[in-house]
């Protein structure tokens, strides 16, 4: 179970780095909208987006997306500055998303790579459903079980990523599945300290603290670079699952 006051802390300490580094949940960003486009519509009264970070999913929602009234949250109070100056009429709500209160309605509720980290899936997916308006929609992005398999496999540590199926039995309590797609994306670095690196400047090092010495970095090396090599490169996988839920 991942730590959220870590989990905070990694994510704050990487905002100035996150958007250059975070290129997967960029792309997974823009995806998303389309597919907001694509089944939900474009215009809104109200929506809600969760875990904002820098804003990757805030700039789409802006550009591609009409709505009279724009809520975000993030547990990173720094979030709020971010926000603001993309929405500058933002109503910012921080904390923890599976503990602060909703006081109100919304037609669309999103989230980007950010259900991976919560703690009760189905407690939180009851939450957006009582916060969502009639037919209103939950669109969001996640990673599947295969997410970061080199550094489980490497490290023993991971997410507890949540199969395929376990995530759309979920997702059926209250909503009906308008959409969902997961596949698999491939990064590439020089050698398995960029990897480390890459993990750390996008913040997603928030699981546990790793006490690293130089024996045990020099294992970690040896072992990524015999199990993970693509020539003269070494792998990174990325899961990328998305998911438009509506409520029903």
């Amino acid at each position: 179970m991942p730590d959220k006051k870590l989990i905070k802390f990694r994510f704050k300490k990487s905002i100035d780095t996150y958007d250059t580094s975070a290129v997967i949940q960029k792309e997974m960003a823009h995806q998303l909208i389309d597919k907001v486009l694509e089944y939900c519509g474009n215009s809104f009264d109200r929506v809600f987006e969760f875990g904002v970070g820098t804003g990757f999913l805030s700039k789409s929602i802006l550009d591609k997306i009409e709505f009279k009234e724009y809520y975000a949250n993030d547990i990173i109070e720094e979030s709020e500055f971010c926000i603001k100056n993309i929405i500058s009429s933002a109503k910012f709500l921080p904390g923890d998303i599976e503990k602060i209160e909703l006081n109100e309605k919304f037609d669309l509720i999103l989230s980007n790579a950010v259900m991976q980290w919560i703690f009760d899936t189905q407690e939180l997916l009851l939450k957006i459903r009582n916060n969502l308006n009639e037919s209103g929609y939950y669109a969001f992005t996640t990673f599947g079980e295969q997410n970061y398999r080199e550094i489980r496999d490497t490290t023993g540590v991971s997410l507890n990523y949540l199969k395929t199926e376990t995530l759309k039995e979920k997702c059926l309590s209250g909503y009906e599945i308008v959409y969902f797609e997961e596949n698999i994306q491939t990064l590439y670095f020089d050698s398995p300290l960029d990897v480390l690196k890459h993990i750390k400047y996008s913040g997603t090092n928030g699981i546990k603290t790793l006490n690293w010495t130089v024996s045990k970095l020099k294992k970690f090396e040896d072992f990524y670079k015999k199990s993970y090599s693509a020539g003269s490169k070494v792998t990174l996988t990325y899961n990328p699952i998305y998911i438009v839920l509506k409520a029903v």
